[in-house]
């Protein structure tokens, strides 16, 4: 379903591992170019699983997921319905709760209709600055005395650098954020979209004494101080955002989640306005190329992402950080990340212009059937790269960062994939371990 990518996986990795050793003992192992297959499933089935995962950004997260998936008569990919409902928070103040619906047939039409209703929270939301005057200093939001701070909140023992433990950091709730998308083929392989976009989005940027909240500036209100960031205006309250969206797609893969060759390609706008119901006026487009191609085996895979995205306008600074298209979700931050740039801190560039380019080669080195369910083992490595600019006019010069790293995936009937990622970022020289759901892309 639009690539629905929330976690819940630590579970499903305990079952899929003794699923494994079952399988070793009971079904003589498949063929490694020509494993046996079961048949395909049909009709209804309900899937439920507990959520938990963990990212260096986010810290542990938990929760749990109930999916209703309509398989039809086993020919429609990835199925014919989808529902699921999923409660899931962090440790580190992040959640995300959500009710999606994804009908790629729906009511038996050619249109593919997604629903998204959620509520989220980021409680600890990065801000590092905008385009090239985005700077991280560690010194200034570390300290390893926490119990000192309790008393003084503005003072590290040991580190006189420090300007506060949430220096680097404000609040952003939204409630609701409301997404709907429709999309259907026109000719071939191309595919037209249309949406809307609905968020009600409070922002603090102010801790109390729980938090360990400093008593001076953060950077976010140092760069509103400056005159730098929303010209002066005030970012502390709640604002409303209305998006109508539209987009030009052509969809090529073999297998939505995990494809082997092929390609996506899409060019999608968006435009706000007071009567699209929002309080800003500001636009947006959006270029996301992605190609999978298999190197002389199935089992070895080649895939690369290349993304730009620009905006003009009014537009509000905490969707400084976002992209668009049908297939991006509201909570996914921007440059750095779980979703975005692997060991590259969590928004860590953000600004009115930004570029990403993703690239895995992807070994599937394992398929087994345990228990009549097909499971593959795939190992990762990755290049993750970004730059973002603070607008169109380009004047800053822009800042980019790279990554490196690899990982492992296990996926079950190829729809359901847990993946780990480990990243390296030698510039900020900031690592991260991802534990997550399905590819990146």
């Amino acid at each position: 379903m639009y690539a629905i990518r929330t976690t819940w996986a630590v579970v499903l990795s305990a079952l899929l591992g003794g699923a494994a050793a079952r399988a070793q003992e009971r079904v003589p192992p498949p063929s490694p170019e020509a494993p046996t297959l079961p048949p395909p499933r049909t009709g209804w089935r309900v899937q439920g699983l507990p959520l938990l995962n963990f990212n260096s950004d986010e810290g542990l997260g938990y929760g749990a997921r109930l999916m209703l998936v309509d398989a039809g008569d086993g020919t429609q990919a990835p199925y014919r319905h989808a529902i699921v409902a999923q409660f899931f928070q962090t440790t580190r103040g992040n959640a995300v709760h959500r009710l999606m619906l994804d009908a790629p047939t729906f009511l038996d039409s050619r249109w593919r209709l997604g629903l998204d209703l959620s509520i989220l929270s980021d409680r600890f939301s990065p801000y590092y600055g905008v385009g090239g005057a985005a700077t991280f200093d560690r010194d200034f939001a570390a300290c390893d005395d926490r119990n000192a701070l309790e008393d003084a909140p503005d003072v590290c023992p040991g580190n006189p650098s420090f300007r506060g433990l949430r220096y680097y950091n404000f609040e952003q709730r939204t409630l609701p954020s409301v997404v709907l998308n429709a999309r259907r083929p026109v000719l071939g392989p191309w595919q037209v979209a249309m949406g809307y976009r609905f968020r009600m989005t409070r922002v603090g940027t102010r801790y109390d004494a729980d938090d360990l909240g400093q008593s001076r500036a953060s950077r976010l209100e140092e760069d509103v101080q400056a005159g730098v960031l929303n010209d002066g205006k005030p970012v502390v309250g709640t604002f409303r955002t209305a998006e109508l969206t539209a987009g030009l797609l052509l969809d090529l893969r073999d297998n939505e989640p995990a494809p082997i060759r092929g390609m996506f390609h899409e060019l999608a706008v968006r435009g706000a306005a007071g009567a699209t119901g929002s309080s800003f006026n500001y636009w947006g487009v959006t270029a996301n190329f992605r190609f999978y191609h298999p190197l002389g085996t199935d089992r070895l895979v080649a895939a690369l992402r290349l993304m730009g995205d620009a905006m003009g306008g009014d537009v509000p600074f905490f969707l400084l950080s976002s992209f668009g298209g049908v297939e991006w979700r509201d909570g996914w931050g921007g440059v750095g990340g779980v979703f975005t740039s692997r060991g590259i801190l969590k928004n860590r560039l953000q600004g009115e212009v930004k570029t990403l380019l993703n690239g895995e080669v992807r070994w599937q080195f394992l398929s087994v059937v345990p228990l009549n369910q097909r499971v593959d083992f795939t190992l990762v490595a990755f290049l993750d790269a970004g730059a973002a600019w603070a607008d169109l006019s380009f004047r800053d010069g822009g800042m980019g960062r790279y990554a490196g790293g690899g990982g492992l995936r296990a996926a079950w009937e190829k729809n359901f994939i847990v993946r780990l990622d480990y990243g390296v970022s030698p510039q900020d020289g900031t690592t991260g371990f991802y534990l997550d759901f399905n590819h990146m892309f």
